[in-house]
């Protein structure tokens, strides 16, 4: 969902600040398992950093520059975000490096587009130039591979067109030794005296405390039972607005099942909205919903899209082979998966819309403080009763479901229900422990049934609609009847998750799950 090619890469490297008169040590032998260390290679960097006056993309670990002096190849825009991959320790890290040509004066669209969850309505402009001069080494191994390189920088920051500063630091990157050479080159420059245990680029510590500010939202910390319910709230809102916004750039990247995940997201935080509006502003929180509920919806058609590709791809390998004939499975895949393109080509507008950034914006603002009114008992006196309530509205819609003549929508309702009640336990899980987890694992055993059961009902139903489409042709009737037999194990799902329910049911409802409910 970028605009355009953006080539990626993925650094591994750990940073180390030392003074100007320290002196590089030898680096081969046993202690790193360096066979050589190639002759310096200098070259004289020039990067410009942008960033937004109040330094978000700084304080959430990303980086936006343009820089020159290391070839045609690599100069250029670089955006350096924080990689999900385990990097091996504190002052080490993995970042993802995409890099776009263009000029200085201007950020390319697809890597403006990637920085907007973070950025959001705030401009971006230029904040410091560093002037680097490095040194590169590589180590290799007694066969001749690359370990590590090593790159000694000594850094010129210019501001307003004057130098502000000087400070030098070096580097070690994975350029195939992994995790171990990195951590063995890095203890033989710590005996040298070189300063580790941290990881801080280099535009951070240009750019001073300001830039290591805590980022947009905060991290939630933990909230206690005699802690204002507030405080738990607020904790609740950071943990979810942190992963919208991770599922947005997740989104941005084209990366799988991200759509889905975001949505997640939207979802989880208007539940967490209604279930504790007695304790919040309620047109604030009422507005906040809608919006959210906006967002699911847009993000609706393109998931709705996925998940019935996915399920009916996995159907069609069920049915007997005599039942496919030579191209007819291409056929049918093409019926059943008109319109997804075009889905997805509208969740980037949405992504793009000044609507969905002032909303990512407001949330923000409200995982930093939201607006409450009566949060200030503790957590421990009114935070359970809400729990109260959200496990009578499933009960009440279960009974519904044992009823004679229960429909669609009733087994639809009651899978919200459930979903409701998980989210608010997982929520408060960090301050009521175990009874809250274990009550939250019961609600998404109930959502998942109910929840595969809503997914054969949807799938049923468009499998209908696209049955109603098929034109005349040499293979309409073979395709209208592949669609009748996906139809039928639709059906049969169905049947098969409302049997299965009663039985989840039971173990959900046993009274030990909810007895923390009364505290």
């Amino acid at each position: 969902m970028t605009a355009g090619p953006v080539r990626q890469t993925r650094e591994v490297e750990a940073k180390f600040r030392v003074n100007a008169p320290f002196v590089l040590p030898s680096l081969t032998g046993a202690r790193t398992g360096a066979a050589d260390v190639s002759d310096p290679v200098r070259q004289e960097l020039r990067a410009t950093y942008w960033d937004t006056t109040d330094f978000r993309l700084a304080r959430a670990g990303v980086t936006l520059r343009h820089r020159c002096g290391e070839g045609a190849a690599s100069d250029g825009w670089h955006l350096k975000i924080p990689s999900s991959v385990d990097a091996g320790g504190a002052e080490t890290a993995a970042r993802d490096e995409l890099h776009e040509p263009g000029s200085e004066t201007e950020v390319p669209d697809a890597l403006r587009n990637l920085v907007t969850p973070w950025v959001r309505t705030a401009a971006i402009g230029p904040v410091v130039t560093l002037q680097t001069q490095r040194d590169r080494r590589l180590l290799t191994d007694a066969a001749g591979e690359p370990l590590v390189e090593v790159t000694d920088d000594t850094v010129s920051v210019e501001t307003a067109g004057h130098v502000s500063g000087r400070f030098r630091e070096i580097e070690i990157e994975d350029r195939g030794g992994g995790i171990a050479a990195i951590g063995a080159v890095g203890d033989v420059l710590r005996t040298a005296g070189a300063v580790g245990g941290e990881f801080m680029p280099k535009v951070v510590r240009a750019l001073g405390p300001l830039a290591t500010a805590e980022p947009d939202p905060p991290l939630p910390g933990r909230a206690l039972r005699r802690d204002p319910a507030r405080l738990v709230i607020r904790a609740a809102l950071r943990r979810d607005v942190a992963a919208l916004i991770a599922a947005d750039v997740m989104v941005r990247r084209d990366e799988p099942d991200a759509i889905h995940k975001m949505r997640v997201c939207s979802r989880r935080l208007r539940s967490q909205l209604k279930s504790v509006r007695p304790l919040l502003d309620s047109e604030w929180a009422t507005s906040l919903r809608d919006e959210l509920r906006w967002l699911a919806d847009q993000l609706g058609g393109a998931r709705d899209d996925e998940v019935f590709a996915e399920r009916m791809v996995a159907a069609l390998d069920t049915l007997p082979p005599a039942v496919l004939a030579e191209g007819l499975r291409a056929k049918v895949i093409t019926l059943l998966t008109a319109g997804q393109a075009d889905r997805t080509g509208q969740v980037a507008d949405v992504l793009r819309s000044e609507r969905y950034v002032v909303l990512l914006e407001r949330l923000v603002d409200a995982a930093w403080e939201p607006m409450t009114t009566a949060a200030e008992d503790l957590a421990s006196d009114v935070l359970p009763a809400l729990a109260r309530r959200e496990w009578r509205q499933l009960a009440r819609a279960a009974r519904r479901l044992r009823a004679p003549g229960s429909t669609d929508a009733d087994w639809h309702n009651a899978r919200i229900q459930a979903k409701r009640l998980r989210y608010y336990c997982e929520a408060v899980t960090g301050t009521f422990g175990t009874p809250a987890a274990r009550l939250a694992r019961q609600a998404e055993a109930v959502q998942d049934v109910l929840g595969r059961q809503q997914d054969a009902v949807v799938a049923a139903e468009r499998l209908r609609q696209i049955a109603g489409r098929v034109r005349s042709g040499a293979t309409a009737g073979s395709a209208a009847f592949v669609l009748g037999a996906l139809y039928a194990a639709q059906q049969d799902e169905i049947r098969r998750t409302r049997r299965k329910f009663a039985a989840v049911w039971k173990r959900a409802a046993q009274p030990r799950h909810r007895r923390w409910l009364k505290a």
